[in-house]
């Protein structure tokens, strides 16, 4: 998953969160780039969870 199938799919639960009113340009636009935000905080969190992991000294792939 990228940050673009990330954000699409927040900004479709921003826009439903919004209830049954239609959001003007201006919002959807701001709700956008809100979603594109939230979604690169989530993988710079997840990069960084990942590379925090301790390292196994197994060797046996």
């Amino acid at each position: 998953m990228d940050i673009h199938d990330i954000a699409l799919n927040l900004f479709a639960q921003l826009v439903h969160a919004n209830g049954n009113q239609a959001p003007s340009q201006d919002a959807r636009i701001e709700l956008g780039r809100e979603a594109y935000r939230y979604a690169e905080a989530y993988i710079t969190a997840k990069d960084r969870y990942i590379r925090e992991l301790p390292v196994s000294n197994d060797q046996g792939f």
